[in-house]
């Protein structure tokens, strides 16, 4: 009944010239809801089994592994997706020489943390019970950064349901399997299962990919193309996840392990609304590509302000609820979790900005404008790590959240700002 619901509402602002898009963000929408619904799932019983405590260490691993993944991934995730997305025949070439670089710069990544993990747990955030947890979920940033890579290449392949499933399900329903079946209640445990997998994915993200690309001799693509296009875009992912995590590896230092995880859940459930946000991008990402590379900048405009009307829809009601209901979504996890209503009030605001954006960073990296993605990240990270450290300092978890909750704001509107210099148009003006 949803479901009906949404499409005649899309339908009202779409009209009949865009059922392609409708359809597509449609499909991509539901099996996105799978994924989110797993990310949910995998939190609420996260929260619930390990406690506040041990909770707090599990997601603080879990964020130092998600950036060194994401360093380890070199940029190449957006790179795949934009040769893939704007012509298949380049498959193969790009897919193979990224799996490479990630391969080897991952292996280094989780061999460092792994050796380093006491002196991390204990120098830098004086938490010396982090320091097994943090160990067990090193060999994770292997499995999380090639599983990353697959996911964007079956993107660029239009198989949605498959990079979702990579992306955000398969490794979440794992660890919920973990939680429903575990006798014991420790990080560690999570943490070892976490990384398991991950590999695992990771190893069938390859293997889908294979089967499913062309089987046509396709475009080689030189190693020099390849740098040429990621590290711009690699300086753009690291400073993406310092925005988005610096408030965590802060709080980490700070405050105390439950509070981090009161802010880590509350995050995770601001970031709900963020699915709508995936599912379109997941559909449009290619197509912006495509259309750029053709030069057809009427359809690219067209294509992005019809995309930001769907996102504000579907949007729009969840981060509402969270406004309206926090204590009632935040008493799901725990009484102990209560106490983390006005963080998720906060990290709802910035969602609220994220959503009537629209895809506007993804936007400037498929038209080619990495550069400029670069630029943007790299004022927003530095802005991210100072102001979250001036706050969580003075103020403590309020603080880290309140500098979250700017920065997913800040970043969005000058990308919106990017967009109408390089493309022409403004992705906030959806009265178009």
């Amino acid at each position: 009944m949803g479901c009906v619901v949404l499409e005649k509402i899309a339908k009202l602002i779409f009209i009949d010239e865009n059922k392609e898009l409708i359809i597509s963000s449609f499909f991509a929408f539901a099996v996105r809801i799978l994924g989110a619904l797993s990310a949910f799932l995998a939190t609420f019983f996260i929260a619930k089994f390990l406690g506040a405590e041990e909770s707090g260490y599990y997601f603080l691993a879990f964020s130092v592994v998600t950036v060194l993944a994401v360093f380890s991934g070199v940029g190449l995730e957006n790179t795949v997706l934009r040769y893939i997305g704007s012509d298949s025949a380049y498959s193969a070439s790009v897919f193979q020489k990224s799996l490479i670089i990630v391969l080897v710069v991952s292996s280094l990544s989780a061999g460092g943390i792994y050796f380093a993990s006491y002196h991390v747990a204990t120098v830098i955030f004086s938490k010396p019970a982090l320091y097994p947890v943090l160990q067990a979920m090193s060999v994770g940033v292997i499995g999380l950064a090639v599983l990353t890579v697959a996911s964007m290449a079956l993107q660029g392949l239009r198989r949605i349901p498959m990079s979702i499933w990579i992306l955000n399900i398969s490794v979440n329903l794992f660890l919920v399997a973990c939680v429903y079946s575990a006798d014991v209640s420790l990080a560690t445990y999570l943490a070892s299962a976490y990384s398991v997998s991950a590999m695992l994915t990771a190893i069938f993200g390859v293997v889908l990919f294979w089967y499913f690309k062309p089987r046509i001799v396709g475009s080689f693509v030189s190693w020099k193309a390849v740098f040429s296009s990621c590290m711009p875009l690699w300086v753009v992912a690291i400073m993406t996840q310092l925005a988005q995590w610096s408030g965590q590896f802060f709080a980490g230092i700070y405050v105390e392990s439950d509070l981090v995880a009161l802010l880590a859940v509350a995050q995770r459930t601001a970031m709900l609304s963020s699915f709508v946000l995936v599912a379109v991008n997941l559909v449009v990402a290619p197509q912006f590509a495509a259309l750029y590379r053709q030069g057809d900048m009427l359809s690219l405009e067209i294509l992005a302000i019809k995309s930001v009307k769907l996102i504000s829809v579907l949007a729009l009601p969840l981060i509402g609820m969270m406004l309206i209901f926090p204590s009632f979504i935040m008493s799901m996890f725990g009484s102990e979790y209560v106490a983390g209503v006005p963080l998720l009030r906060i990290l709802a605001i910035g969602q609220f900005v994220n959503a009537i954006t629209g895809s506007v960073g993804f936007l400037l990296m498929m038209s080619g404008y990495e550069r400029d993605m670069r630029n943007l990240m790299i004022i927003s990270g530095c802005f991210a790590l100072s102001l979250t450290w001036l706050l969580t300092a003075n103020y403590g978890i309020i603080g880290a959240a309140v500098s979250t909750a700017v920065v997913v704001a800040a970043q969005n509107l000058m990308a919106v700002y990017f967009v109408k210099k390089r493309l022409g148009f403004n992705t906030l003006a959806v009265w178009r």
